[in-house]
């Protein structure tokens, strides 16, 4: 890198860090005050405030089914040779040259953030352990692992502790019932803001410090309308175009509020690979929870870190460029291949983040 983009570089992430702490100051809570557990339910309130609401920002990560492919055209569907194949083993910190450096347009980044998890509790009951894994234990540990520093180049920070676990909080809800304005029975991105709006004005966590984790149980899917062709949806093939996404949101009350949505993951074409360190149900949830979360770090709104000079990756964030997928037995299966490494002492199967340091998707600084 020459001298002048050498500085050039230095001075959008200076502008961007400045940007980012200037709105994380005068729009996060104190989170001393917040219960560890808020056990919740929407009222009519809070589906008024998303109807009101504006949305900023979706992102999604496609899902490895036909209607996915459209959706992510020749992002990066491919196999790779000799990584984490059948064994789940995969190779620990390697780099996977991938030539797509992001680019940086000048918007917010988030310097320090709070991970909030909001377990939708269908009729009231769904167990975390078996419907989502531990992903708050997850969060924990990566909060605390050397993967978060490949971040330190994109936000012009450098010190630890600054990604943390906040507090849970449970929402019981009634699964819609299949219609003719809602055939799938889905929850639709309204039913997620609404979601968004009670957690967060009950505890006053708002702005870019925070981002609200919002699981799906096994079953329920998820359209960004009810009459929409596009979703999450593993029962109906030809409207399954996602695995999850993040967004941004400006509630008129409560002003902006990120949030991810996460359905349930260990399903066809959302999973990895069999025989993953933790089984396919912890490590395929924990593979879209890691995305999402690296992705809202460094792109929370679409106005900052995106690949912005190659179009066969336009549009692309921090962990879009390394989604790679194997296909595995008679059939062909595609599954999403990871590397298994370890995260805060502890080994799972999620995806590498690319870097522009090394040019490359990479699981440490």
């Amino acid at each position: 890198m020459n001298t002048a983009s050498f500085a050039l570089r230095k001075f959008l992430i200076v502008l961007g860090t400045a940007f980012s702490l200037l709105a994380f100051s005068s729009a996060a809570r104190a989170q001393a005050n917040s219960p560890d557990t808020l056990n919740l339910k929407t009222t009519a309130a809070d589906s008024s405030a998303a109807a009101g609401a504006k949305t900023v920002y979706h992102h999604s990560l496609p899902a490895n089914t036909p209607a996915g492919k459209t959706l992510r055209g020749r992002e990066a569907v491919v196999g790779l040779k000799g990584r984490s194949g059948e064994n789940g083993e995969g190779h620990d910190g390697g780099i996977v040259s991938y030539p797509g450096d992001l680019t940086y347009l000048g918007g917010a980044v988030v310097p320090f953030i709070k991970f909030h998890a909001v377990y939708m509790l269908p009729n009231g009951t769904c167990p975390i352990a078996t419907c989502w894994g531990d992903p708050e234990g997850f969060l924990d540990h990566l909060g605390r692992s050397d993967f978060i520093h490949l971040l330190d180049q994109y936000i012009g920070l450098f010190g630890g502790d600054r990604y943390k676990v906040g507090f849970d909080a449970n929402v019981s809800y009634t699964p819609p019932t299949p219609s003719a304005a809602n055939p799938l029975g889905a929850l639709t991105d309204a039913d997620i803001l609404a979601v968004v709006h009670l957690v967060a004005s009950a505890s006053g966590d708002t702005g870019y410090g925070h981002e609200y984790h919002v699981f799906l149980p096994p079953g329920q899917d998820q359209c960004f309308t009810a009459a929409e062709t596009q979703c999450y949806s593993p029962d109906n093939p030809p409207t399954f175009f996602y695995c999850g996404y993040h967004g941004s949101v400006d509630f008129q009350d409560i002003g902006h509020v990120l949030y991810s949505v996460e359905p349930f993951e260990n399903v066809p074409g959302c999973s990895v690979y069999p025989n993953s360190p933790n089984g396919q149900l912890v490590d395929s949830q924990d593979n879209l929870l890691s995305h999402e979360s690296f992705e809202t770090i460094t792109d929370p709104d679409g106005t900052a870190w995106i690949n912005f000079s190659q179009v066969i990756m336009l549009g692309a964030e921090i962990g879009d460029e390394c989604e790679f997928v194997t296909f595995l037995g008679p059939n062909q299966t595609p599954y999403f291949n990871p590397p298994a490494f370890k995260i805060g002492g502890h080994k799972y199967a999620v995806q590498s983040e690319y870097s522009n340091d090394v040019h490359g998707c990479g699981t440490a600084p």
